[in-house]
């Protein structure tokens, strides 16, 4: 699988554990895999302390900055000011 889709689960697990809607049609095995790993920090840290790597998806990595925080940021660094409005 993709970096893509194997993230695109990972987010249901957490969707799921955080009261949402199921995560029914995962891929086998793909949820005990990343809770069985050392580094994992619960569903509900997904995308806010770890994250998989950009290199290898069975790799979990921790975060210095959350998701939204480095969202946030690239869109700070890259967004055009909008020209002031004339009243």
């Amino acid at each position: 699988m993709t970096r893509r889709q194997v993230r695109y689960w990972l987010f249901r697990f957490r969707t799921e554990a955080e009261g949402g809607a199921s995560s029914k049609g995962a891929p086998r095995g793909l949820r005990k895999h990343y809770e069985d790993h050392p580094h994992f920090g619960g569903w509900d840290s997904f995308g806010m302390t770890w994250d998989i790597s950009a290199d290898d998806v069975e790799v979990i990595i921790p975060l210095r900055y959350t998701l939204e925080q480095a969202w946030n940021t690239e869109a700070y660094a890259n967004a055009k000011d909008l020209p002031e409005a004339k009243v």
